[in-house]
């Protein structure tokens, strides 16, 4: 996968399961982290009061486990823009090897702070989104 950023995760000890490897649920976290990296890199600091937006949808497929103290790397990649919502993609790889870990995606959706309702893309946003070749 090309990425448009890539966040480094040090795996803590709270995140590790009784079976000694990430707990499943761990990964969403870390695709919040990946996220709000590459938001605040894109759009810079605070970005988010400016264009909103909340989870709609996530996905995680599994490959291999990781362990206490790998580092991981999260690519994050914007594959897709709605009316009102876009999509990224999560590469998950353990930095040592390069093995592949795990493949994500969440669909996120606009938001009006005040009345809580789905909101048209920002033009900002949709500018970024034709820099890296995705059309909404």
């Amino acid at each position: 996968m090309d990425h448009q950023w890539l966040t480094r995760i040090k795996v803590p000890f709270r995140d590790v399961d009784m079976m000694g490897h990430v707990n499943n649920a761990v990964y969403l976290s870390y695709m919040e982290q990946a996220r709000g990296d590459a938001w605040e890199a894109w759009f810079g600091h605070g970005a988010y009061h400016r264009m909103p937006y909340l989870v709609g949808e996530a996905h995680i497929r599994y490959m291999a486990p990781a362990h206490l103290r790998d580092t991981i790397e999260v690519g994050t990649r914007l594959t897709a823009v709605g009316r009102r919502t876009y999509t990224l993609e999560y590469l998950f790889r353990r930095e040592a090897d390069q093995t592949q870990l795990a493949l994500g995606s969440t669909v996120l959706v606009f938001l009006d702070l005040t009345t809580m309702k789905s909101v048209d893309a920002p033009e900002e946003f949709k500018a970024k989104a034709r820099e890296f070749g995705v059309e909404g």
